[in-house]
């Protein structure tokens, strides 16, 4: 006669295998061989196989494909999962249906051991996720249809503007005669708006390249002291108009690097404007350079307002902007220096503290082979 302990036990171990059976997510376990041993009715119906079918076979050609449509080997991944299944606790992959169409599924993994704690099984508990994935895919194609756009219009626009820039310099200089005094005032305003309008559009031209993968570095061997030391001399007569006293602690250490010259100049010139436009009159600016065997160090410093450190992150990101009052410029370029930064596989980031001005920092590989 069965007694009252047993009767419980078989009691609980129906109710918990109804659960299982009738859970609205697939439920399936495989040995470390990467053979099925159970699967619930859900999973039955969603891939299509009846039980008798599939018990005992390789997921690898019945529920998972060699491959997933991306080209990546799935059949290793599983032999890595069975031996390892801490790696993939929560992962999401390619699935196949018996009809051979491809499903996303996301799946959470757990390792289930015998009494001598070796891996007996592997207990995969999935859901459905195609949906996510097919509005994920057209999001990016949208993104890039974006991206295409605004590249596009940009360069329709950057042409022109740079013609107009021409044309009005070439009458500031006199070359159609005289110019009054208040032209002049009139001509020099108009250069500046645009130049800022160029500005803007050179800087959503970047972020449309890099958002591309489409921004590509020429490489070339560059005197780092001597091209910062050139950005400075360009933008003396900014630091003049407002006062600031410039400071250079330039170690004898600096030497070369293998970078893209244009790219590393427009990081510099990005910091250094951002510098002197949030430095009072009368502020001071210091810029450190120094090397090492495998890297240099820029370092900016200023005497500005000084940044919250909970502001910090909004700082390189594009679609944040730190200052509430509206500011020249399109508030990209330091999400811009970020990127030209990371493509050359260096680090920036910042220190600052509320009053006591700001300090960028960025460090740079000496040789991009590495």
């Amino acid at each position: 006669m069965m007694s009252k302990t047993d009767s419980a036990l078989k009691q609980n171990e129906e109710y918990y295998r109804r659960l299982v059976q009738d859970a609205n997510s697939i439920i399936l376990r495989m040995d470390t061989k990467g053979r099925i041993t159970f699967l619930n009715k859900f999973a039955e119906k969603f891939f299509g196989f009846k039980e008798k079918e599939i018990l005992g076979k390789s997921v690898i050609g019945t529920i998972v494909p060699l491959t997933d449509t991306a080209g990546k080997n799935l059949e290793s991944m599983i032999n890595d999962l069975v031996h390892k299944p801490g790696k993939y606790v929560n992962n999401d992959n390619e699935n196949m249906l018996h009809s051979g169409e491809r499903v996303w599924i996301s799946w959470t993994n757990k390792a289930l051991f015998d009494k001598k704690k070796q891996i007996k099984e592997i207990l995969c508990i999935g859901n459905d996720i195609s949906k996510i994935k097919e509005a994920e895919e057209l999001l990016k194609q949208m993104d890039k249809r974006k991206s295409a756009f605004v590249a596009n219009v940009s360069h329709e626009f950057k042409n022109p503007l740079c013609i107009i820039r021409e044309s009005l310099s070439g009458i500031l200089d006199g070359l159609l005669g005289h110019v009054e005094e208040d032209q002049r005032i009139m001509l020099e305003s108009a250069v500046k708006s645009t130049n800022r309008l160029i500005r803007l559009v050179t800087d959503l031209l970047d972020v449309t390249k890099i958002e591309a993968g489409k921004m590509k570095l020429k490489k070339e061997r560059i005197d780092i002291a001597a091209l910062v030391n050139e950005v400075i001399a360009d933008n003396n007569a900014d630091i003049s108009k407002k006062n600031l006293t410039l400071e250079k602690n330039f170690s004898s250490n600096t030497g070369f690097i293998l970078a893209d010259s244009d790219k590393l100049t427009e990081v510099i010139i990005n910091l250094l404007s951002n510098a002197v436009k949030y430095t009072p009159d009368g502020g001071r600016l210091t810029i450190a350079l120094s090397g090492s065997n495998k890297d240099i160090r820029f370092e900016i410093s200023d005497s500005g307002p000084g940044i919250a450190k909970q502001d910090f992150y909004k700082l390189f990101d594009k679609f944040e902007r730190l200052t509430a009052e509206r500011q020249e410029g399109t508030g990209l370029g330091l999400s811009i220096t970020k990127d030209i930064i990371e493509l050359h596989k260096g680090k920036i980031w910042v220190e600052s503290e509320v009053g006591k001005g700001s300090k960028f920092i960025f460090t740079l590989p000496r040789d991009l082979r590495e």
